[in-house]
């Protein structure tokens, strides 16, 4: 963490300090000033590494993000790629044997350096876009709040929970991906702030009129925690929109400065005769169809800097259409291609050294991020030698050595499958620090329970505050724990296997069965929490039990255990055999009267259903819990049914189709693989651990109560729940008709 002396990120009011000594040193080279560029070289270096500390000062959000990360680690390798030239000139006695030639590997190195540099400033601001924080409540909303507020303050421990639920997940679902308002309140204090815009009653009329007594209630408890603290600071609440805004004009203004610093050679790619038969885009001008050489050249080029996943959605599915002796072989290829045809001797040099820089850096990150030891091991002496012999001889020593360390330690690994998942779980963590969850509460049947005695233990045993925390905890480390024996890469593989029929690599794996113990456990646990519902002798025992469930839900929703929020809430929420909880509804030909027996569920559970409800709603493709998932903070175990969906679904497009404008021409579908790349990074990022005080005795019970849903199939499960479900209706329209006789 930088201290507080650190500048704030503002190039306009450091011009003097960083422009211009960045220009002088330019028109030293260009002017051949050796003794310049030697005097000057220490004032660029030291103005460009104050730029890096200040963007370092940005939110947590934005500097997590996986595009920020991916064009951070460009810009340390061309900082690199600098360095190792003008380091240098540090001996008085340095000469080298070709002036010229020197000075142009020095600009080159440094306009690769401040184009990774602007590529990342853009990265940054687009980013800050997507953390507009939300307007505040007007204030006429919080005047008829406020008595609301006192009413709901009477049962403190469940209030707490409930606005943690909506409050936390809730907003994220509002904000989209990656947005977390306490970060931007943090990162405007530091970048600075000006005025607070005033906020505006309206009046209420037509649908929000009909509305207000929920959506008010759900929006005061969204913005609850937020208005305790302006109530007590409200210079903060200053800092908000206005820093936010300011820091992204800043950014934005700052990129236009570039064009000051290098001439812009790098900004467009040269034009490759082939890339209108092997390269298709959409009207949006991202690539949608490419062959391998096309894909490769372009992701080697300038041009593709502003699709921040194609990397990703390369190195995770090429083995899908291609094998990683094409992929190497197509890598180098274009390393040693010749553009000298395609332009200017100057504008070629620089092209072919950025090309090269390319090169090696995503080499560099295949072995590092998305190595298979299993698959890719075949390439692992040729890439070997292409370190040792073309990149040792045509980039600087700390360069080359990157790519030749990152095989070293593959080498040392007997598994080596890439640290993707181990980098994603250090940024999370790094944001997210994860606290130790324990539960001291134990139930008065432990003494059995240590045993294995389990035929007496009941759920109803659990039913306080305490005893729910425990379950809450030993249910999560129980999933926890199967969830983390699979890979993500690995599950995505399983399940496109399972929709095409036909196995992509020759390799062995049990993913498969580690993936389905995952997802089985899932739905056993599902149809426990229906058996609990189904099973019960009344309709008040009945309510009872869904509250209880609703509650377990909740719980399990607040530390981010979605897997067993969704289990026991859809369990709640499956009205064909539990029936409708908030309304009066007519199901088959049984009526369920509210004068005459009491179904509805309490107004507090109400509330905790109608926002699980939400959050997991299928009507937006669950766009609440992606975001939720995607916004990383802290540890996450989510449902597999949306993962499944998605990439099933999109097995559906042909793995290549025809160039629209070349028929027969067979280009790789990249419509196909772009899916198929989101789920696996969302899947990644649920592998921040839990620490969990694990109690064996209750896993031993939970885990022997849930299997025992998997002896028989689920359509088996569904009749008896049915069956059981008839039992209570025909015994309420017994009551019924005798409240009518």
């Amino acid at each position: 963490m930088l201290s507080l002396n650190t500048p704030p990120f503002d190039i306009e009011r450091t011009n003097p300090a960083i422009l211009d000594p960045i220009r002088l040193f330019r028109e030293a080279a260009d002017a051949q000033d050796f003794s310049s560029i030697r005097s000057l070289y220490r004032d660029v270096v030291n103005n460009l590494t104050t730029v890096m500390r200040s963007m370092s000062r940005l939110p947590n959000d934005v500097r997590n993000a996986s595009s920020y990360e991916s064009a951070l680690n460009g810009v340390w390798l061309y900082r690199l790629l600098f360095m190792s030239h003008v380091e240098l000139l540090d001996d008085k006695e340095f000469e080298p044997v070709c002036r010229r030639q020197y000075i142009q590997q020095v600009l080159q190195s440094l306009d690769t350096f401040m184009s990774s540099l602007k590529g990342l400033m853009q990265v940054a601001e687009r980013e800050m876009r997507q953390l507009k924080p939300l307007p505040d409540l007007p204030e006429k909303c919080e005047e008829d709040a406020e008595p609301e507020t006192a009413e709901s303050n009477t049962d403190q421990p469940h209030e707490a929970s409930r606005t943690s639920l909506l409050s936390g997940d809730t907003r994220q679902s509002n904000e989209g991906s990656s947005t977390d308002r306490t970060c931007v309140e943090e990162a405007a204090d530091e970048l600075g702030a000006l005025i607070e815009p005033q906020a505006i009653g309206r009046s209420k009329r037509g649908l929000t009129a009909i509305l207000k007594p929920f959506s008010v209630s759900l929006r005061r408890k969204i913005s609850q925690p937020f208005l305790k603290a302006d109530n007590a600071a409200p210079v903060e609440k200053l800092t908000t929109r206005t820093g936010h805004a300011r820091a992204t004009a800043n950014i934005r203004n700052s990129i236009a400065l570039f064009s000051e610093l290098f001439d812009g050679k790098l900004e467009g790619s040269l034009p490759h005769p082939d890339d209108s038969t092997e390269l298709f885009f959409d009207r949006n001008g991202v690539l949608q169809l490419a062959s391998l050489k096309g894909l490769v050249r372009y992701l080697t080029s300038a041009a593709s800097d502003d699709d921040l996943e194609l990397p990703d959605v390369f190195f995770l599915c090429f083995r899908y259409f291609s094998t990683p002796a094409l992929v190497l072989e197509a890598f180098i290829g274009r390393y040693r291609e010749d553009l000298s045809d395609c332009a200017s001797p100057d504008q070629a040099s620089i092209q072919t050294m950025y090309v090269k820089m390319r090169v090696a850096r995503l080499l560099n990150q295949w072995v590092d991020l998305h190595w298979r030891h299993s698959e890719d091991q075949e390439v692992f002496s040729p890439l070997l030698q292409f370190a040792f012999s073309d990149l040792s001889r045509d980039l600087p020593r700390k360069v080359s050595s990157k790519l030749i360390e990152t095989l070293h330690t593959a080498a040392c690994s007997t598994e080596h499958k890439g640290r993707r998942i181990e980098k994603t779980v250090q940024l999370i963590q790094g944001s997210s620090p994860a606290e130790e969850l324990r539960s001291p509460w134990e139930p008065r049947d432990k003494k059995a329970m240590v045993k294995g005695e389990f035929a007496n233990i009941k759920l109803s045993n659990f039913a306080s505050p305490h005893g729910m925390e425990l379950l809450t905890h030993q249910l999560t480390a129980l999933l926890w724990e199967k969830y983390q024996d699979f890979q993500p890469e690995d599950a995505a593989r399983f399940w496109v296997e399972e929709a095409t029929g036909k196995s992509t690599c020759d390799a062995s794996t049990d993913a498969g069965t580690k993936v389905t113990n995952y997802a089985s456990f899932e739905k056993a646990l599902h149809l426990w929490a229906l058996d609990i519902i189904v099973s019960a002798q009344s309709m008040e025992d009945r309510i009872q039990k869904v509250q209880f469930l609703l509650e377990w839900a909740q719980q399990c929703h607040i530390i981010r255990n979605y897997a067993g929020s969704w289990a026991l809430f859809s369990a709640c929420d499956r009205q064909s055999l539990v029936g409708s909880l908030l309304v009066c509804t007519q199901d088959h030909d049984i009526i369920f009267s509210l004068t005459l027996l009491p179904q509805n569920i309490d107004a507090r559970h109400e509330e905790i259903l109608v926002a699980l409800r939400l959050f997991f709603s299928h009507t937006n493709r669950m766009k609440a819990y992606k975001d939720a998932i995607q916004s990383g903070h802290g540890p996450t175990l989510p449902t597999l049914v949306l993962f499944v969906g998605d990439i099933k679904r999109q097995c559906g497009n042909e793995e290549c189709v025809d160039h629209p404008n070349v028929p027969g021409h067979k280009l790789i579908n990249l419509r196909r693989y772009r899916p198929l790349t989101r789920a696996i990074r969302d899947m990644e990022r649920c592998h921040a651990p839990y620490y969990i005080q694990r109690v064996d005795y209750v896993c031993q019970w939970m885990e022997e109560v849930v299997c025992s849903y998997l002896n028989c199939p689920e359509a088996e499960w569904e009749d008896i729940f049915y069956e059981k479900s008839r039992r209570l209706r025909k015994m309420i329209n017994r009551k019924r008709s005798f409240y009518v006789q």
